[in-house]
């Protein structure tokens, strides 16, 4: 009689931990162990493979007990010079694990403010941004011989200033106990959230100039000339020179048809540079940016082929038209109006400048905060940014009516 041999395979058997090609939480303090110098290294190489990762760990307590008292090299940039320093491995490797997830959750929060800025980094509280433009002489020959003209440069200044936030984390000796990975990673991931909605938030108050453009100007100001909080949106050229003599804000404009944003591009072109001359501005590089509340109206137009009650007449503001801009809108900008929208070029207007780009530290617990709290592990992302208009000529603000938002 034969045997039948059963096709059900045994329960597969794992490490509490498991990382990249089968290392475990043992060969991981065995590698820190061993190669102290480079186990910072190595581990990393994993995490930037996404192969070592918080959503990993099925023992923390074990994670923790193996590394905790494990000295390796870690590194450290402080006011420009790198220091070599020996940590406990737990808070490094972890602090690794936190960071990648942080960065990973930080790209799914949708945002819109990197599209309306110019990106740049400067380590001063205060910087000055400089629009240079050409000043030229009043001569249309260079007869024979006689030298050519040189051109000066007529410098407008524009300061930017420093925002510093930041937020904390902590891991207690409780939440190792209890094994709760799953609470350290939606923290990690509020933390993403946290972060990106406070910059998203920021940048579009900005962009708008919300306080510096009210009906009461107040701080912050978006523009600065020379340093001078100066509101940003105005009916007319009395303050902001370069602009036409209706200024860079419509009013009663509301976002209707497609002669609404004739009206706003008018305005673009009546704006000037420092010889008096009209600044070209194409509609290819510029953006609608509306509300929700008005993104329904701003498609319509946008991808009406003809223009509505006319027969046979193409939209040049339609998908086919010369005036068509890229349409930008987020339910964020319906916190500060549901009826104003903006149409510019706004990456040559708006500068994101990031004193301090997201930095993130972490810390095992020292002696105190254990005794007191029984903090076992600390975490901090800090970011220093502030958003500033180096022109004022670029970008309109519509009004459906005539009070500022």
């Amino acid at each position: 009689m034969a045997t039948e041999v059963s096709k059900k395979k045994h329960p597969m058997i794992r490490s509490d931990i498991r990382f990249g090609s089968g290392m475990d939480v043992d060969s991981l303090r065995a590698m820190a162990e061993a190669n102290p110098e480079t186990f910072m290294d190595r581990c990393q190489e994993f995490i930037d493979k996404g192969e070592l990762k918080w959503q990993d760990v099925r023992s923390l307590p074990r994670l923790f007990h193996a590394l905790a008292d494990v000295q390796v090299k870690a590194h450290f940039e402080f006011a420009g010079q790198t220091r070599a320093v020996m940590a406990s491995a737990f808070p490094l490797l972890a602090g690794g694990m936190t960071i990648a997830g942080l960065n990973a959750e930080y790209e799914t929060v949708p945002t819109i403010g990197q599209e309306l800025v110019t990106e740049a980094e400067d380590s001063k509280k205060v910087s000055i941004y400089a629009a240079t433009t050409s000043e030229d002489v009043q001569i249309d020959r260079v007869d024979e011989s006689k030298d050519f003209p040189e051109i000066g440069a007529g410098e407008e200044k524009y300061e930017i200033r420093s925002l510093r936030n930041g937020r904390r984390l902590s891991i207690t000796a409780e939440t190792i106990e209890e094994n709760n990975v799953a609470g350290i990673v939606d923290r990690i991931n509020k933390l993403a959230q946290i972060s990106s909605n406070w910059v998203e938030k920021q940048t579009l108050r900005r962009v708008c100039d919300i306080d510096g453009s009210a009906t009461t100007p107040a701080e912050p100001y978006v523009l600065r000339p020379n340093g001078a909080g100066t509101p940003l949106y105005v009916t007319s050229a009395a303050v902001l020179t370069r602009c036409g003599a209706s200024g860079n804000r419509k009013t009663n404009n509301a976002l209707a048809d497609h002669t609404d944003l004739e009206a706003a591009r008018l305005l673009l072109t009546a704006m000037t540079d420092s010889l008096g001359e009209r600044v070209y501005i194409p509609m290819s590089s510029c953006t609608l940016l509306v509300p929700d509340a008005l993104l329904a109206e701003a498609m319509q137009i946008l991808n009406s082929e003809m223009i509505s009650g006319t027969l046979n007449e193409w939209s040049s503001w339609g998908p086919r038209g010369a005036f068509r801009p890229r349409l930008l809108s987020s339910p964020r900008l319906d916190d500060l109006s549901t009826t104003v929208w903006y149409l510019g070029d706004f990456a040559k207007q708006f500068v994101r400048k990031w004193k301090l780009n997201f930095e993130y530290v972490t810390l095992a617990g020292d002696t105190e905060s254990f005794l007191r709290a029984r903090i076992a592990f600390q975490a901090r992302i800090a970011w220093d940014v502030e958003i500033g208009a180096r022109d004022y000529v670029y970008v309109v603000q519509n009004l459906s009516a005539t009070t500022a938002p």
